[in-house]
């Protein structure tokens, strides 16, 4: 196991040093960077080199993860009490009185328990908890406005850049260095997800490839033939870049055997998405495809089916993915993925089912789509593109969700060429 530290100089160097005492067979290779707002420009140099990451810091982790998609495990050492109480013998050491003091990322209840334990009055203590998008630069400005004011003797960082900028300006400031304890927790909890991510990947995986109007081309037999030969061929060398089997299944059907980790990939999934699109464009072939994951493959099988069912359904040529938990998501290379379970045994969903006559799936599908527009008001329109039906049907469900109790009109919109006002209706699912 590869494990890629990232962090300052200083904490990676203590983190190293940690997990090379903690475990000797894990190899460990530094990420340096010292000012958090930069280390994003480390993390896929690092993912492509090791198996794991682990950051010095929340803030590290909570910064490249606003900007970066992780593709392998990752976490961060969480910052303790021996930290802390290291700063304290050092603030004796120099006759610092141990009640007036700024700290800054630390969680208030660690805070409290030291104090507790050293029976300190919190007088003239004053905390900053982390807080995602706050840039270092607030930090410092934090720190120096209280010590400027008198208000503390002392500011404790765990942000190494911020050390270094209060101590170049002349301000008595103390390093939260990563301790060996939280090293092992964190080393503890990258080995467990990586062996969860290994599981995961190793599931077995079908993609099920589908030449949905091959039937309007059988007029001309000898063009169509050539088409589907094109077809076939950029279907195996797609199978091959993912290492996987390929079987036909009757006249415009393939069968692909995977794993987990193979479909699940962005590479490959664009690659798919890629061929699926030059069929289109080259040969005038709808090519709809589902993918299913599962324990088994006669799982996946049968997931790979639903979810292709499902793309037939929409007339669309999006692909879908069902995974071995039934949660189904795409459509894949959209901006907007939706996912969503398709089984719940939730009573409440359950009685929301009974009361509308809406299956459990449409349910959580319009849950997960009010979720993703940040909005659970719809027209009749809106809902039908949701569920896959007519504008009429979808007028008959809403009025069945009204009814129900579960959704209001929340407004009427006038057509701009005149005719009879849309209902806006807010949809009460809360489960």
């Amino acid at each position: 196991m590869k494990v890629g530290v990232i962090g300052s100089k200083s904490s990676c160097e203590v983190v190293k040093k940690s997990i090379k005492e903690i475990d000797s067979s894990v190899e460990v290779a530094s990420y340096e960077e010292e000012q958090v707002n930069r280390s994003d420009r480390l993390i896929e140099e690092c993912e492509q080199e090791c198996d794991a990451v682990l950051f010095t810091g929340c803030a590290i982790e909570s910064f490249v993860g606003r900007n970066y998609h992780f593709t392998r495990p990752h976490v961060s050492v969480e910052k303790s009490v021996v930290s802390i109480a290291g700063a304290f013998l050092q603030m004796q050491k120099s006759n610092i009185e141990l009640d007036a003091f700024s700290i800054d990322i630390v969680e208030k209840q660690v805070i409290e328990d030291l104090l507790d334990a050293f029976d300190i009055l919190a007088r003239n203590i004053y905390s900053c908890p982390f807080q995602a998008g706050v840039e270092e630069e607030q930090y410092v400005e934090w720190h120096m406005k209280l010590l400027d004011e008198g208000k503390v003797n002392v500011a404790l960082t765990s942000l190494r850049w911020v050390y270094k900028i209060l101590q170049e300006k002349g301000y008595h400031a103390i390093y939260l260095p990563p301790t060996r304890a939280k090293v092992r927790v964190a080393l503890e909890k990258l080995k467990n997800e990586c062996a969860l991510q290994e599981a995961e990947y190793a599931q077995a995986a079908v993609e099920i490839f589908q030449l949905t109007d091959y039937k309007s081309r059988e007029e001309n037999y000898y063009s169509s033939m050539l088409a589907k030969a094109d077809i076939e061929k950029e279907i195996i060398k797609y199978t091959e870049g993912i290492q996987g089997a390929i079987f036909a299944s009757g006249r415009r059907e393939y069968i692909v055997f995977s794993n987990s980790g193979a479909v699940q990939e962005e590479f490959n999934q664009r690659k798919l998405l890629n061929l699926q699109k030059k069929v289109q464009e080259e040969n005038k072939i709808s090519l709809n495809v589902g993918i299913g994951t599962g324990g088994t493959m006669n799982d996946a099988e049968m997931n790979a089916r639903r979810a292709l069912d499902f793309s037939l359904k929409n007339a669309k040529q999006e692909i879908f993915w069902i995974d071995a938990g039934q949660t189904q998501h795409g459509p894949l290379g959209k901006e907007i993925q939706l996912e969503y379970q398709l089984i719940s045994s939730d009573p409440k969903l359950q009685e929301i089912s009974e009361k509308t006559g809406l299956s459990t799936t449409s349910i959580l599908k319009i849950i997960a789509i009010a979720d993703v527009r940040k909005s659970y008001i719809f027209d009749a329109r809106q809902l039908a593109e949701c569920l896959g039906i007519t504008v009429r049907s979808a007028r008959r469900i809403m009025n069945k969700i009204m009814e129900a109790g579960y959704g209001k009109v929340y407004a009427k919109k006038t057509a701009a060429a005149g005719g009879r006002p849309k209902a806006l209706v807010e949809i009460l699912f809360k489960i």
